[in-house]
């Protein structure tokens, strides 16, 4: 169970600003691969593959910074508002320890890896970096995977415990949203429900999908293909391990996501990155559980559809691939 109080919930007013980043570049793909990368230490708008006018190095997307001593860093329940527009852009939460210990626990069993290739599971939201990452929620069709229908993740067939424990948080991620964002959150509600049939959107919610990330800094960027005007919701389970701010570069802030915290916003207009991490002890980690609606669910019907779908779709690959 988690603690649903609504006491002590800072309110924070910012200004929205320009991301400004550290110059950063790979002098060849080996070093863009290996992480090696290189910098001119002059600071440039975000914008990833132009130059830099300092040295004109083609930038690629930077790691957020560790925080210094004149950083806002916000640990506790807190709703960010926008100066200009008086609105809520990001809502942290601190209430939910007891769920994620129990998602902690459940993902210690996760295969991370491809037993058969022995490489990292790399499908979904983040093909080419180097992370440890699996996908949850619903999926699309794929046929070039030979998913014919709209259909649960192999994460829900694997690990149904540990895929409770995440409808779970989606319904009170939902809650969160609700309470501390009213306004928001009927907007992008009405949005998400309109595009989505509820058969696919976890536990009812406003999500369809969702990636775990295992102790993994990523590089600054924006979420894409969700459904528009959508937010993302964001469980941290936290056990040893130091670092791993999440930095909002538009509003120039941290949310520390300790064990427990949730963070809501909309990461397809926020730039966001997280800093890097450092182990304190054995079995150091720092997973997020990051849910989202993504767009391609609209094309989803009913259940039976999608299954009768599929078995059609299946069947006339079938009949191609042994046609002569």
């Amino acid at each position: 169970m988690s603690t649903r109080s609504t006491a002590h919930v800072a309110r924070i007013v910012r200004q929205r600003i320009i991301p400004v980043v550290r110059c950063t570049f790979a002098a060849n793909l080996d070093e863009r691969w290996d992480g090696t990368h290189q910098s001119c230490g002059a600071l440039v708008p975000f914008a990833p593959q132009r130059v830099c006018p300092a040295c004109g190095q083609l930038q690629i997307r930077p790691h957020a910074p560790t925080p210094t001593a004149s950083s806002l860093v916000i640990d506790g329940p807190a709703t960010i508002i926008d100066a200009e527009t008086d609105e809520v852009v990001c809502v942290h939460w601190t209430g939910a320890a007891e769920l994620a210990s129990r998602l902690g626990r459940q993902l210690s069993d996760v295969q991370w890896h491809d037993p058969v290739n022995k490489k990292i599971n790399n499908s979904g939201r983040l093909s080419g970096l180097r992370v440890e990452h699996r996908v949850f929620g619903f999926t699309p069709p794929a046929p070039m995977r030979k998913r014919y229908g709209c259909s649960r993740s192999t994460f829900n067939v694997d690990y149904p415990e540990a895929m409770q424990t995440i409808s779970d948080f989606c319904v009170l991620a939902e809650w969160v949203f609700r309470t501390f964002a009213p306004d928001v959150h009927e907007r992008t509600g009405a949005a998400v429900r309109e595009a989505i049939p509820n058969a696919w959107r976890m536990a009812g919610t406003l999500w369809t999908s969702g990636i775990i990330n295992h102790t993994a800094s990523l590089p600054y960027h924006k979420d894409s293909a969700n459904v528009p005007e959508s937010w993302s919701a964001m469980l941290g389970v936290r056990h040893r391990m130091g670092g791993g701010l999440l930095h909002l570069a538009d509003y120039d802030l941290y949310l520390a996501i300790p064990h427990g915290s949730i963070s809501i916003f909309d990461g397809q207009s926020v730039l966001h990155g997280v800093t890097p991490m450092q182990p304190l002890g054995p079995n150091a980690h720092r997973y997020t559980a990051v849910t989202y609606a993504k767009s391609i669910m609209k094309c989803c019907g009913d259940p039976a559809h999608e299954l009768k779908r599929a078995a059609l779709a299946a069947t006339k690959a079938e009949d191609a691939r042994m046609r002569p």
